[in-house]
């Protein structure tokens, strides 16, 4: 990997020094001692034997002034020539070898040496007492002894420094290192590399100038428009404030195009226009630039991608020149394009990787610009493209207080991206003409259409009215014209989800820095001998890319079946019905609703009902039966009273039912519904490109990862200071260290690492049937302190049990006696349970609430299947009402908090109109002198034993003619009611419900309660399931509005208390206090208004009788002060589960929109699965990355300093072991790490600098670089080392792969390896969010096994697998001389003079006890001090600022 290039450097730095310097080693300065001149006991060292040393060649002006044992004798027919050899002619190429020229001729020769010719070559000689400081000298004299020479001093000299004079007569040939050989440049390939890069230079120029010129030409056009644009501005003051609002949005945003058109940079604040939590609506504030296609200009942009891809080629060029494979007459020549210079072919390699690696990350940074660069700018409206440019919003999750240097930092990277255009995202759209010739273009799916009256682009809305009369009116449908204009302006009924193909996928993948980053590096290994790891470290990245790749096809491909929906349908047009597809549909159009129908967009629902499944686009899990408006001239909303007439895209018919007779909607055979919103207008197309096109997520993790490169930055320029300071080497081989020391800052896994632990915890969800869309979101869900619940359907079952009722007695105004059967209770009471409701039949099945269902099966009547009104009642046999006409129904609305219905009964005639409701709403509405005097207490205490309590009232009218009933408004059909009784039922548990908040709140997660039902039973079921601590005293806060003081009540005594501060201070053994807060949602509005609810909002545990969007507001609430989940079952659950940083929904869809988690198995127990996986994911991530920093900081630390310091390196295959088996396969294996079976009091870190990373990585960085260091001590005390040191001056330093043939190298070796086996086995501790770490069975048999292979190693005789890595291994024949081992097997000689490295056997096992010290440390470490009692000792003394809230 990247962070692990380090005998590449080593080799890179000996190469470019000796290529561009002429220099051919660069040995270490060893500062610290003297390499073999004492030994242990401080002794000087015995001088040791040098074998087979070749001697220099000696050269004299006169052949007679050689020794005579180096006197030419060449045989008969042979001259002795300037090569030093016998030939049969000494021609003019061989008399040019004269070694004694030093490869020098012409001008280069020095005029001394012309005349010199050589003797006979001297024979190899042995060295008795060598010594490596001072090695020429011993040389010279040995092979002068060898030659006859009895006096160098003063008859023989040195080439280049003393000549042949009359004293001395020889000089040995001990030449300086001849020239490097270079380039002329006029190579093809150089002619070649000039050429296209000369031309695209050339091209760049020419267009960069021609760009200009053609551009000016707009300016006065752009001056223009601006013109128009004030006047409209002007003209808009008097238009109402709707139009002005939307003509306000126009003029900004093309006043903001201007100046991107004249290259202004727009510094004005974000537009308020269309303001949404993600900043999502149409109205957003972007800038619009118009381009035009230009042939010049595609000439260039192809130019520069062929002549990228021609760099990268070039590298492919270089690479297989090295190895000798390039085809023609180069092939099987090793550096033919460098003139077999080994040298020069690094260094022409490292320019072109280098001029490869700036094209690559310019052309990544300027890829939003790139393509609109090679066009012509001019106005939106002229252009043939226009580029939106929008600014990015970034949501920034489990942020904290950012420290000073991450302040400045911060800083810093957002002026980068400022610079660099980061902060605003540039999207080119193809303009297009539709059918009639008006211009537009599709930005995320949603049409903009050019509008000649503002001059700007726009997406269009058609405002059908908000009245319901006025709704209804528009039931004849659209003439065909009309339909032809809106499809014109709002584009086809369609939201396209473009799923790319598996190369597409890859590529959409791979054109990000990181691979950039990886790809460019990763090169080196191939060109470099080190191939092997360079294809197992890809092999790595392409499997962490492919997981990617995959999930994210699979989430496109499962939002796409979601959003894409297109059918056949029958619509109104011109006065008839024709089948069309739902493409086609506008808003405005008619349509008829068929059973089994998908539903493509936003309707209306004007005549008949019909019975909705939406499931997949709320979670709701029941069929909801929805009503036609009323005709009417109340206001249509369709959050509020309108959604029950409200058709949403993305559900599906489950049943229709067409209402020929009403008396306040709209009558017809068919079932008809108006279309309201199309494509991405919808509420379906809304949560869809939130979907597509998120903003993006910003975790501590990711501003804190800043901080973290700084700071290895800084480390990088530490180590090249020190390997200046060491190595003494020249700048160019310090600067090109530097590049692999910033090379080291991350680790290219680090991606794959924490992408793995994500992608884990999303399979085991799914395994759990909870399934997951949006993947970023298991690291937040890690973190959740606070965990929001819906009461109903999600914390008791969906279902109600009927209790009884208690009727009222008309007379004396007083409750008769509760009565669980309700056949024995009054009449009137009968009727109402019967009748008001809006249940229907589908398949024998009931459809609607489940408290309708509950109540309609209670009063055992039955449906009538072909109703003459809207719906027909069959009162149960022997019943003493007859059947019953619902005539007109208004339906539940949560704004009223109640129903209502007219009902014929057919013995009578007569009308009845029943009211039900919350017992608040009944009593308000009905007549005082009606309601029983103990009313309240009576509705609060079945209210505190867990009851669902509804009320009725009703009246008869003075009518008796159905037709009359539709006149009355609700408020007058409900008006004047009489209060008739009570009806209860029981809201019954979950059975897990109660284990789930129980183990919630050991893992330190705080559970509240979010119902829209009455408080007084939110309190007893939150009593019942433990969220509420027994013996805990409740204050119930209630007001009558928003505007009104709070009246505290205690629940338990129904005793006012004026001041709760008392019981505030009432402190239990939690240090928390002992009394828990309630409130209503006017209470809660009224604590938001004063701003009280900041001091309360982590007292209160209940919040009741909350409409839809006090749940939002209260959610947003907690996700000031910390990680808030919602968990609900759909329906009015759905802006809170949006709102949240974690909402998951209890559905049977496989994936709900609304929310990134869904569970289909229904069960709460699913948020404690949620928690358990997600803190595991989390914890696994910051193992991996502990694990590599650890990894990074041992190699570039310990590893590196030594090898520097010494001139030493791992060997090759060792490389290759660390590499592609000890960090990839702990990675894998690591993630593979199950989670933990309950949760734990804590939740894992997201800070990569808090204390326990910090700890954690630190501590088990500096044991190991302790005992790194420790074990060269101990090895400078070894006799059998001593005076057996690497010299550099004693081997071939350009063979890097045998610079581990020493002892220096095996201790680095041993210890280092054990060290990386460590690092990945003392990060998989951690029982606390995940398993044991016996349970991980993967990583303990790939621990164990290199532990066993390493060990082995050490601690065997020289073997094939130790001989394999040089490892206690040597020289063939030394092995069979020295330690009696018959060899088999081909070792290559070792390059050291002693010829081996094997270490004695007493001393191995020391060093195998001294490594598994280190292990223990590291492990006692992690154990005692990191995961153990020190850590809870700390955090008792000095703990974290955390939100301390009560649980």
């Amino acid at each position: 990997m990247v962070h692990r290039l380090q005998a590449l450097p080593v080799l890179l730095l000996w190469a470019t020094a000796a290529a561009l310097f002429g220099v051919r080693s660069v040995a270490a300065n060893q500062l610290w001692h003297q390499v073999n001149r004492y030994d242990a006991h401080g002794n000087e060292c015995r001088l040791r034997e040098m074998k087979n040393v070749v001697c220099s060649q000696l050269c004299v002006t006169d052949i007679s002034n050689c020794p005579a044992s180096l006197q030419p004798s060449c045989p008969d027919g042979q001259s002795f020539c300037a090569d030093g050899q016998c030939h049969d002619d000494c021609t003019a190429k061989i008399q040019a070898q004269n070694p004694c020229h030093c490869h020098r001729s012409g001008k280069k020769l020095p005029q001394e040496a012309v005349d010199l010719i050589p003797c006979m070559t001297i024979p190899n000689v042995t060295i008795q007492e060598f010594h490596p400081w001072n090695s020429k000298v011993d040389i010279r004299n040995s092979c002068g002894a060898e030659a006859g020479i009895t006096d160098q001093s003063q008859t023989v000299g040195v080439w280049g420094s003393s000549w042949v004079d009359r004293d001395i007569t020889a000089v040995w040939a001990e030449c300086p290192p001849a020239p490097a050989p270079n380039y002329k440049y006029n190579e093809s390939y150089w002619l070649a590399t000039f050429a296209a890069n000369g031309a695209l230079a050339a091209m760049l120029a020419l267009w960069s100038i021609y760009k200009a010129w053609v551009e000016r030409r707009v300016h006065s056009a752009s001056q223009s428009v601006s013109n128009a644009n004030a006047k409209l501005a002007e003209k808009m003051d008097g238009s109402d404030t709707a139009d002005n609002a939307l003509k306000s949005t126009v003029a900004e945003a093309l006043d903001s195009s201007i100046k991107e058109f004249n290259g202004e940079k727009d510094t004005a604040p974000p537009s308020t226009h269309g303001k949404s939590d993600s900043g999502d609506s149409l109205g957003r504030d972007i800038s619009l630039c118009g381009y035009n296609n230009n042939i010049f200009g595609t000439v260039c942009v192809w130019s520069v991608g062929v002549v990228t891809v021609l760099w990268i080629c070039y590298l492919g060029v270089w690479t297989a020149d090295y190895y000798g494979s390039l085809p023609g007459w180069r092939h099987g020549v090793l550096y033919s394009l460098s003139f077999e210079s080994s040298f020069l072919e690094l260094a022409s390699f490292l320019i072109v990787w280098a001029i490869s690696f700036i094209i690559l990350i310019t052309l990544y940074i300027l890829k939003p610009h790139l393509r609109n660069h090679f066009r012509i700018r001019t106005l939106p409206a002229k252009g043939q493209f226009v580029c939106v440019v929008r600014p990015v919003h970034e949501i920034k999750m489990l942020t904290e207080d950012a420290t000073w240097l991450q302040h400045k930092i911060n800083l810093i990277t957002e002026r980068l991206q400022l610079l660099l255009s980061r902060d605003r995202e540039y999207t080119t759209c193809p303009v297009r003409n539709t059918s009639e010739g008006r211009i537009y273009f599709t930005y995320q799916c949603t049409r903009y259409v050019f509008d000649n009256n503002s001059q700007q682009y726009a997406p269009f809305e058609f405002d059908l009215g908000t009245i319901n009369r006025v709704l209804v009116a528009q039931a004849g449908g659209l003439a065909l014209i009309e339909a032809t204009y809106r499809q014109e302006l709002v584009g086809p009924n369609f939201i396209e989800v473009k799923v790319p193909g598996i190369l597409m996928a890859f590529v959409r993948e791979f054109v990000s820095f990181f691979y950039i980053y990886q790809f460019i590096f990763l090169w080196a290994f191939y060109f470099y001998a080190y191939y092997q790891v360079g294809i197992v470290d890809t092999g790595v990245i392409i499997l962490s890319a492919t997981i990617k790749v995959i999930l994210r096809i699979q989430s496109e491909r499962r939002l796409k079946r979601m959003a894409e929906q297109e059918e056949d349908v029958m619509a109104l047009r011109d006065g008839q019905w024709s089948k069309i597809s739902t493409k086609d549909l506008v808003p405005g159009d008619v349509i008829e609703v068929v059973s089994g129908s998908h539903v493509s967009c936003d309707c209306i629902l004007l005549s008949g009902n019909a019975i909705m499944n939406e499931s997949s686009l709320t979670g709701e899990p029941l069929p909801i039966r929805k009503f036609p408006v009323h005709i009417d001239d109340q206001h249509y909303d369709p959050i509020g009273s309108g959604k029950m007439a409200t058709l949403f895209a993305g559900t599906i018919v489950s049943q229709v039912q067409p209402v020929i007779k009403s008396a306040d909607s709209l009558e017809s055979d068919r079932v008809l519904a108006l279309v309201r919103h199309t494509g991405t207008m919808s509420e379906k197309g809304q949560l869809v490109r939130k979907i597509l096109f998120p903003n993006p997520i910003s975790f501590i993790f990711n501003e804190q990862m800043r901080i973290v490169i700084f700071i290895l930055v800084l480390y990088s320029g530490f180590v090249m200071a020190m390997a200046a300071y060491l190595y003494k080497g020249n700048s160019t081989a310090i600067v090109f260290y530097g590049v692999f020391a910033i090379a080291q800052l991350l680790s290219p896994l680090l991606p794959a690492a924490m992408v793995i632990g994500q992608s884990v915890a999303a399979a085991r969800l799914r395994k759990k049937q909870i399934f997951c869309v949006d993947p970023q979101r298991i690291m937040t869900a890690g973190k959740i302190q606070i965990f929001c619940f819906d009461k109903t359907g999600t914390l008791t079952k969906e279902g109600l049990e009927f209790f009884g009722g208690q009727c009222v007695d008309a007379s004396s105004c007083e409750f008769k006696a509760f009565d669980k059967d309700l056949p024995s209770m009054d009449t009137l009471f009968q009727q109402a349970v019967s009748s008001c409701h809006a249940v229907t039949e589908l398949n024998g099945q009931l459809i609607g609430n489940p408290v309708d269902v509950e109540q309609f099966r209670a009063s055992n009547a039955t449906m009538d299947s072909t109703p003459e009104y809207l719906d027909a009642v069959i009162p149960p046999k022997d019943s003493a009402f007859g059947k019953l006409h619902v005539v007109r129904r208004f339906e539940f609305v949560h704004a009223r908090a109640s129903m209502s219905v007219a009902v014929l009964d057919e013995n009578t005639s007569k009308i009845h109109v029943f009211v039900k409701g919350s017992f608040e709403r009944i009593k308000a509405i009905s007549r005082s002198k009606s309601v029983p005097g103990d009313y309240d207490q009576m509705c609060a205490g079945l209210a505190r034993e867990g009851c669902y309590v509804l009320a009725f009232a009703y009246k008869t009218l003075d009518v008796s003619d159905p037709a009359k009933v539709k006149d009355f408004s609700q408020d007058e059909l409900e008006g004047g009611c009489d209060m008739l009784g009570l009806l209860v039922f029981k809201n019954m548990l979950k059975k897990d419900t109660t284990q789930a908040i129980t183990d919630l709140k050991q893992g330190s997660t705080r559970t509240v309660m979010i119902t829209g039902d009455t408080a007084l039973t939110g309190i007893y079921i939150a009593r019942q399931c433990n969220m509420v601590p027994k013996g805990n005293r409740v204050l119930l806060g209630e007001s009558k509005s928003a505007m009104d003081d709070i009246q505290w009540v205690d629940v338990d005594t129904m005793e006012s208390v004026d001041d709760i501060s008392p019981y505030m201070k009432e402190l239990g053994p939690d240090g928390f206090p002992r009394t828990e807060l309630a409130v209503n949602g006017t209470a809660f509005e009224r604590l938001c208004t004063t701003g009280e609810i900041d001091l309360l909002l982590f007292n209160i545990r209940v919040f009741a009788r909350m409409k839809p969007m006090h749940k939002v507001e209260c959610i947003e609430q907690h996700m000031k002060y910390g990680v808030t989940a919602m968990c609900g079952d759909g329906g009015n659950d759905c802006g809170a589960l949006r709102a949240a940083h974690v909402g998951i929904a209890l559905s049977d869809a496989e994936a709900s929109i609304v929310s990134p988690f869904s569970s289909a198995d229904r069960s709460v127990m699913s948020c404690v699965e949620l928690l358990i996986q997600s803190r595991a994911g989390l914890a696994t991530s910051f193992a991996n990355f502990s694990a590599l920093i650890c990894y990074g900081q041992i190699m570039s630390g310990m590893v590196k300093m030594a090898s520097f310091y010494f001139a030493i390196s791992l060997t090759e295959n060792l490389w290759m072991l660390i590499d592609g088996a000890i960090a990839t396969g702990l990675m894998l294996t690591i993630s593979m790490s199950g989670p933990a079976k309950r949760l734990a009091s804590s939740r894992p870190t997201s800070r990569i600098l808090g204390p326990q990373m910090l700890a954690s990585v630190g501590g088990i960085v500096l044991i190991n670089w302790v005992y790194g260091a420790m074990a060269y001590v101990w090895l400078f005390r070894q006799e059998w080392f001593r005076c057996n040191e690497h010299s550099s001056a004693e081997v071939d330093v350009s063979k890097w792969w045998l610079l581990g043939d020493n002892y220096e190298a095996s201790i680095l070796s041993f210890v280092s390896a054990f060290q990386f086996i460590n690092n990945g086995f003392v990060v998989n501790y951690g029982y606390l969010f995940r398993a044991r770490w016996y349970r991980n069975y993967a990583l303990l048999v790939v621990w164990s096994f290199l532990m066993c292979l390493v060990s082995y190693m050490l601690l065997a005789d020289p073997n094939r697998v130790g001989c394999a890595f040089r490892l206690n291994c040597g020289s063939a024949d030394v092995l069979r001389d020295e330690f009696h081992t018959n060899v088999t097997w081909h070792i290559e000689p070792y390059n050291n003079p002693l010829g081996h490295n094997v270490i004695p056997k007493p001393s191995r096992y020391k060093l195998w006890g001294y490594c598994l010290g280190n292990i223990l440390t590291s492990n006692v470490w992690q154990l005692f001090v990191i995961n153990g009692p020190v850590r809870n000792l700390l955090r008792k003394k000095k703990p974290l600022r955390r939100l301390k809230i009560k649980l």
